[in-house]
């Protein structure tokens, strides 16, 4: 059954290991080591007409802020690549980051949210997590782990929810790990309601068993963010949320400072109506 199953996958396989190769070329920029900040491994699942088969591949998405006036950039909704439902989870996030930080005033920062290398039209909201994981890092100034790769979709209480194509984004990641060699601390972060549907290759079974290859299961982004970035999104010592306000009032007292004569600066004064 198994050697019947891997011709199967070798005959309708032309197509993935095109995309494959792309980025074992790095003509498609993944990367599967280090550290980056606002860069994040999300995980797709590529359909073309007429083909057989969905197939899976990560997708990078990157993040990155700078002093503005509180506006999310959704690239693709701008460049009209984006879809409706991409555009509600991409809302949705936005509304639990706000919650939870209790902001007094606008956020004192423009971020810009975009799937790179990506030249057609994105629809779901299954990456809505990374798009989130990625606002937080480029927020904090913190580098996401880039061995790991992460799907799934978030309410606006921060849960996770599942997503379909689950076997294809994991074995997609895995192949790409595999080629470059596997380190043992790569691995995919997915929604726990999801478990139910795994169903994966017994080459990548054998991998998570030796320990060279991890799935991780998760209820809340919660569990996600230590992952990634090795910080705590709340709770006691230095975490993701507090260096977040931290960076917000600098930004705000900066903003401040700067609408003062440039005398008043100079001396350190202040201003008064």
């Amino acid at each position: 059954m198994q050697t019947m199953l891997a011709r199967r996958v070798w005959r309708e396989g032309y197509l993935a290991e095109r995309m494959q190769d792309e980025i074992l070329q790095e003509q498609i920029l993944i990367e599967t080591e280090g550290e980056c900040v606002g860069q994040i491994n999300a995980l797709s699942v590529i359909e073309f007409p007429g083909h057989p088969r969905a197939f899976g591949e990560p997708s990078r998405i990157s993040c990155v802020v700078h002093i503005g006036d509180g506006e999310f950039i959704d690239v693709e909704r701008k460049a009209e690549l984006g879809g409706n439902i991409h555009a509600k989870g991409m809302m949705i996030m936005q509304a639990f980051l706000m919650s939870e930080l209790e902001l007094e005033q606008q956020l004192p920062f423009t971020a810009s949210l975009t799937f790179e290398q990506s030249y057609s039209e994105v629809d779901g909201d299954s990456a809505s997590m990374a798009e989130l994981c990625a606002l937080i890092s480029a927020l904090a100034n913190v580098p996401i782990n880039q061995s790991i790769a992460i799907t799934g979709s978030v309410d606006q209480f921060g849960r996770v929810q599942p997503v379909g194509g689950l076997n294809e984004k994991i074995e997609g990641f895995f192949t790409i790990c595999q080629q470059r060699g596997l380190t043992g601390k790569q691995g995919v972060i997915i929604p726990a309601a999801n478990v139910r549907h795994l169903s994966l290759s017994h080459e990548l079974r054998q991998a998570v068993a030796d320990n060279q290859f991890a799935i991780w299961a998760i209820d809340d982004i919660t569990e996600a963010l230590p992952m990634l970035t090795q910080l705590m999104w709340d709770g006691e010592g230095q975490t993701l949320r507090q260096t977040i306000q931290e960076r917000i009032a600098q930004a705000t007292q900066q903003e401040t400072r700067h609408r003062f004569p440039w005398p008043l600066r100079w001396l350190g004064g202040t201003s008064s109506n």
